[in-house]
């Protein structure tokens, strides 16, 4: 199996080379059935998590997070050893999947733990499960995150876009 050429991009959504490089040497391995270290499965995948370089070029997220959904089928446990299973790129039919934020350290960003627990609320009322206090459209309109500079937060546009979303599905 070839290793996939992904585009190396400077601005932009983009993933740390090293950690990406890393995780797809231990995906073909196991594609190929040669361990080169701990078995990579099918959750290893879909909790992959990436740092997006500082300064500097980094691989194209979109490709990336691809190239993952479909490593999934190659792996014991993927869609093609479970026939019509679902991974975290086509979720369950009127379930909605949870989103992935780019982070920010040099411009503004919003405090990751604030957004996250407000997520995970929104993400709980929207696909039906026992949450606490359910999230209303309005709630989302007038949310404010704290924000952050020169610390890890996640992209404001990101979220942003995230929430007008979450306000279509509650209203």
């Amino acid at each position: 199996m070839l290793k996939p050429a992904f585009s190396v991009r400077r601005l932009g959504q983009r993933y740390d080379r090293g950690e990406v490089d890393a995780l797809v040497d231990r995906i073909i391995a196991a594609a190929e059935h040669r361990p080169v270290g701990p078995d990579v499965t099918v959750d290893d995948l879909r909790n992959a998590a990436f740092r997006t370089p500082l300064l500097g070029p980094g691989y194209s997220a979109e490709e990336v997070d691809n190239f993952l959904a479909e490593a999934e089928r190659w792996l014991p446990g993927g869609q093609a050893a479970q026939g019509a299973g679902t991974s975290a790129a086509t979720p369950a039919p009127g379930v909605q999947p949870a989103p992935l934020f780019n982070t920010v350290r040099l411009r503004e960003g919003y405090a990751t733990a604030e957004v996250d627990e407000f997520v995970e609320r929104v993400m709980a009322t929207v696909n039906g499960l026992p949450v606490s206090r359910p999230v209303t459209a309005k709630e989302i309109r007038g949310i404010q995150f704290s924000s952050v500079r020169l610390t890890e937060g996640y992209d404001i546009e990101d979220v942003d876009l995230f929430l007008d979303t979450a306000e279509g599905w509650l209203s």
